[in-house]
Formats: C-alpha cells, sequence, structure tokens
C-alpha cells in the first residue's frame, strides 16, 4: 500500500465505486466529523483526507477547520456539488489541495491523490511538506471522456495498461450513473484470459463484483446474483465477500425467493468477525422470520 486516506463521507451509493478503486492502491478509513477525522489523524498516520461538504449532517466545512488547526500540511481533498456554493467557498478559506464535483470522476480523483501521495510517501502526512494550490486560481482539470471518442466506446483491451485503465473507466461510468457502460466495460474485463492470471486476479473479482452491483440497480437481480456469487467463489478472502452476502440475501427477497435470501444472510451472520453487515442481517432476517 502507498499510505492512507481518511475518508469522510459515509453515503455508499454514492462513494463505494470509487473507494473500491482507491482501496486497490492504498489503505482506506471513515470518520465521521471533524473530531473523529482529528483523532483517527493523531493515529492512524493518515497521508491525504477526501471530505463531502454536500452531506450537511458529517459538517465536512467544520471538519476542514478542525483538521486544519492541527495538520497544517496534510492534503485535503473536497468533493462537492454545484449546489455547496457558500460551505465551497468558506472551505477554500481554510486552504484545501484539490475540488472535485459529484458525481465523483474516479480517473480525476485518482490522478489528484497520486500527485498528493505519491508512491515514495513517507506514512506521517506531516514528516514532508506539501505545496496547498489556491483553489480560487487554480485552472479547472478538463473532464474526461469516460472511456468515449466521438461518439463510439473505447473497448479495447490490447496492452497491459489497457485493462486498467478500463476498470477504472468503468467505476467512473457508475459513478455518472452510466450503467449500460459500465456493465460493457466489466464484461469485456472479465473476458480477458489473462485477467486469470496472478498478477491481474483483482481486476476479475471487482469486476465481478461491479457487474452484480450494475445489475441490481437495474433491476436485473437475477444476473445480479450470479455475478455475486462468482465473485464469492472466486475471491472468497476478498474484503467485500461480506457486502456480496448481504446483497445476495436482498436480492433474493426482491425475487421472493425466501428459502435462498435467508439461506446468504444467515451464512453472512456466522462471518467473522461480527461487524454492521452482519448487524443489517439479522435485521433482514427479522423481517422475514
Amino acid at each position: 500500500m502507498s499510505g492512507t486516506l481518511l475518508l469522510i463521507d459515509n453515503t455508499t451509493a454514492i462513494m463505494h465505486p470509487w473507494k473500491k478503486g482507491l482501496e486497490s492502491r492504498y489503505r482506506t478509513i471513515e470518520a465521521v466529523g471533524g473530531v473523529e477525522a482529528v483523532r483517527k489523524i493523531k493515529t492512524e498516520a493518515v497521508d491525504l483526507v477526501i471530505v463531502n461538504i454536500s452531506l450537511r449532517h458529517l459538517h465536512g466545512v467544520e471538519a476542514i477547520s478542525k483538521i486544519r488547526s492541527s495538520f497544517d500540511r496534510l492534503p485535503i481533498v473536497v468533493l462537492y456539488d454545484k449546489k455547496d456554493v457558500l460551505d465551497l467557498k468558506q472551505a477554500k478559506t481554510y486552504g484545501v489541495n484539490a475540488l472535485l464535483p459529484l458525481p465523483v470522476d474516479f480517473k480525476r480523483l485518482l490522478e489528484e491523490v497520486q500527485q498528493l501521495v505519491p508512491d515514495t510517501a513517507s506514512a506521517d502526512a506531516n514528516s514532508t511538506a506539501r505545496k496547498t494550490i489556491n483553489p480560487a486560481s487554480r485552472a479547472p482539470s478538463p473532464s474526461s471522456a469516460v472511456g468515449r471518442q466521438g461518439g463510439t466506446r473505447a473497448m479495447g483491451t490490447d496492452g497491459f495498461e489497457n485493462v486498467e485503465q478500463l476498470y477504472y473507466d468503468g467505476l467512473s461510468a457508475i459513478s455518472a450513473n452510466d450503467l449500460d457502460h459500465a456493465i460493457e466495460i466489466f464484461e469485456s474485463l472479465i473476458g480477458v484470459t489473462r485477467l486469470k492470471r496472478d498478477s491481474w486476479r483483482r481486476y476479475l473479482e471487482e469486476s465481478l463484483f461491479q457487474l452484480g452491483q450494475c445489475y441490481a440497480a437495474r433491476g436485473d437481480y437475477e444476473k445480479s446474483c450470479s455475478y455475486y456469487t462468482a465473485f464469492i467463489t472466486k475471491a472468497p478472502h476478498n474484503s467485500s465477500v461480506k457486502s456480496a452476502l448481504l446483497y445476495l440475501g436482498k436480492n433474493y427477497l426482491a425475487l421472493k425467493n425466501r428459502e435462498k435470501a435467508v439461506y446468504y444472510l444467515k451464512k453472512l451472520i456466522n462471518t467473522t468477525p461480527y461487524d454492521s453487515y452482519c448487524t443489517q442481517a439479522r435485521k433482514l432476517l427479522k423481517t422475514i422470520a
């Protein structure tokens, strides 16, 4: 892992696609609000903070203020909605390093993170001086075309670097709610034979998981279940297995297949350690008991 990122955002629907992408390169932890953020920065050797200021209950601007009062060199990336004009203006006054609009363009986010947390970065976020860009005078980065050129979809898989690029294009497509494009990308990736090699296996595994999510979002629960099942089979030790089990339970509930729903929810409850996923599964089981 190249460093530790602290995420101040608890909206999994928005966050999950790009968070998964970051997890493949960095260690990620989460905080709700400034007090918890400062505590985790002190104990977890955080290299960069990503704050979603569009969530009023998280008090993102206040969190930035608290962080800056103790860590003036720690890089901060702000995610914002177009309606967040006043909060965005206030956030700039504290000194942030990058501003990215929602929905998240993963490729652009990754570029910003890589600039601020290079592979050779120290685990101590404040051990090296980092340049804080003046957001007000910074020229905006051109928006990427999410794998499209001239109205056509770029789906080639020649060259190892293109496999990685396509995977992140798929995450960006999910963030932009372009599910058809995301499905097209991930299904092309799982068909690439070389992904079965150890060095590329994670792209196969993560593509299966993302396909499960995409088809569930489209209401095709049968197909979603088939991809989640394949993901669990091929990646039994992946950190997202619990999430897949929970989604399988929810999918089969939507399909009115009580027997399979109960099976997967109970399987999740029996996993260790017992966490929030297990708690959600237990609550769902009570509703169908």
